[in-house]
């Protein structure tokens, strides 16, 4: 990865994390340290099933007028995704997720957004980026915004109306691709099932964006990342030591369309993964 690239992404964790508008005055907030393993991931292009590593960052919290989210992940591919140029290392990938949710009844003091199973609505505004260093050299910008419902189940569950807009680099051919401006739906939840088992993850569905990098038409993008995740820290008496399974489904990914990569796949990804993790 480019010393260029690595700094963006420490640039956009920085803010992230002052961003809260009064980061003294927080109700609550949770980090958690997450790692992450399957064998069956895919990219795009590449006919390979390719086993990942993930080590992961996630920080969040309640303020008075809001919430804030933080995540950021580092991906090391095995030898089936190829650093470029380097046939005998596995890619790197950072990826960094930030989201900050403004509360509609917090800041007017009232229940007005509060209605049947919704309990609340919120505007949200946030950014992803990555680097990553394999044959696309992929380094992806997207600011998104729109509007949030929280509903009123155990633990939490929320669904986003957004809008998004995302730069890119084509590293085969050299190209910067821009985006159209996407809407995109986009779920998170978190609902605790039977004593320490829990229901967590979550999904998105973004819209095609437009012509990519090969001037190719990008087609609905679909993932689903569900987990069941157990906190046997209660075995002695704490909490916060999460073990788990899950499955990530992600048709269409990044846009291309999987009935017609053909031979070379890589967009339809189907993988069981096992992951820990440790709330701080």
């Amino acid at each position: 990865m480019s010393k260029k690239s690595v700094a963006s992404l420490i640039v956009v964790a920085a803010l992230a994390l002052a961003a809260s508008p009064a980061r003294a005055e927080l109700q609550w907030s949770d980090n958690s340290f997450r790692y992450w393993y399957g064998s069956a991931f895919r990219e795009p292009a590449n006919p390979n099933n390719v086993a990942k590593n993930v080590f992961g960052f996630t920080h969040v919290d309640g303020y008075k007028w809001g919430g804030n989210f933080l995540g950021l992940s580092l991906l090391y591919s095995s030898l089936k995704d190829p650093v470029r140029n380097v046939g005998n290392e596995g890619a790197a990938e950072v990826y960094a997720v930030y989201r900050h949710t403004l509360s509609f009844n917090k800041v007017g003091n009232t229940k007005m957004f509060s209605f049947g199973p919704v309990r609340d609505v919120g505007f949200v505004l946030g950014v992803d980026a990555n680097t990553k260093n394999h044959q696309f050299e992929s380094r992806k910008i997207m600011p998104t915004g729109g509007l949030q419902l929280a509903f009123a189940v155990p633990g939490f569950l929320t669904v986003d109306f957004l809008l998004n807009k995302e730069w890119a680099i084509n590293g085969i051919n050299g190209r910067s691709v821009e985006f159209d401006v996407t809407p995109m739906l986009a779920a998170a939840w978190g609902i605790p099932l039977y004593g320490p088992v829990a229901f967590e993850g979550y999904g998105s569905m973004n819209l095609p964006k437009g012509k990519d990098g090969f001037n190719a038409d990008t087609k609905t993008e679909i993932l689903l990342h569900p987990k069941l995740m157990v906190d046997i820290g209660t075995l002695w008496g704490s909490k916060g030591y999460q073990l788990g399974v899950g499955y990530q489904w992600w048709m269409n990914k990044f846009g291309n369309d999987h009935d017609a990569v053909g031979s070379r796949g890589g967009a339809y990804e189907r993988a069981i993964f096992g992951e820990v993790a440790i709330h701080l």
